[in-house]
């Protein structure tokens, strides 16, 4: 990428770069043991670091995004720029299986690939509009960290106009990762929905019930 000013895909970048890491031989570092939704979150982190930049092209038929070097590459290279990701990662050998710190950065990284492309999508139906006019890279890291479940909790994040254009999508992939997360929460949130909604139907019907007495003895 960097002698011949490629670029390539999220997807073609994490290949790339599992693929060094096992040519290198490196089996017994920490790089080795990080999953694909790992290292997704990584480049997601060099991108907001402005490392590595996102480029955008549009065709008839949709607007494919690409990874490209940003301008804070070079000194990355030479050290003068530190770049910070905490990830936790599972011990491979524990039968029990992953720790749920490990889990719960897995299905963040996966949620912020689905709210990445949800925005691409959104950009090629709204007039072909950049992705990053619908969310930002910041703001979908802000999104999957923090998970709102409303369009109130969504204005805090990304402003009330993409909560009010775009938060019933956003809100319809964010929901199942809470529950996944949260299922008692969740369980209780939509009960009292429910309730609520229930409740309201109830009332507007007061007004048209008639209530007849009766006994068992007549």
């Amino acid at each position: 990428m960097q002698s011949n000013d490629q670029r390539a895909t999220m997807l073609q970048l994490v290949d790339r770069f599992r693929a060094k890491i096992k040519a290198s031989g490196a089996s017994n570092t920490p790089a080795s043991d990080l999953k694909k939704e790992e290292v997704e979150q990584l480049i997601i982190q060099l991108i907001l670091d402005r490392v590595l930049k996102e480029e955008f092209q549009h065709t008839a038929y949709a607007t494919n995004a690409y990874v490209t070097l940003g301008p804070l590459w070079k000194q990355a290279l030479q050290g003068k720029k530190a770049v910070k990701l905490e990830i936790t990662i599972g011990q491979r050998g524990n039968k029990g299986g992953s720790p749920k710190g490990a889990n719960k950065r897995s299905r963040t990284s996966g949620l912020e690939t689905k709210l990445d492309e949800l925005r691409i999508e959104l950009s090629s139906s709204h007039g072909g509009i950049f992705p990053h006019a619908v969310l930002s890279m910041q703001q979908i890291n802000m999104l999957g960290h923090q998970k709102p479940t409303s369009i109130e909790e969504l204005e805090k994040l990304i402003g009330k106009v993409k909560a009010e254009k775009y938060g019933n999508r956003i809100i319809e992939i964010i929901q199942p990762y809470v529950k996944l997360e949260n299922p008692d929460v969740m369980e209780q949130d939509l009960r009292k929905a429910s309730e609520n909604g229930g409740n309201k139907r109830l009332k507007k019907k007061d007004k048209n019930l008639v209530y007849v007495e009766s006994s068992e003895d007549e």
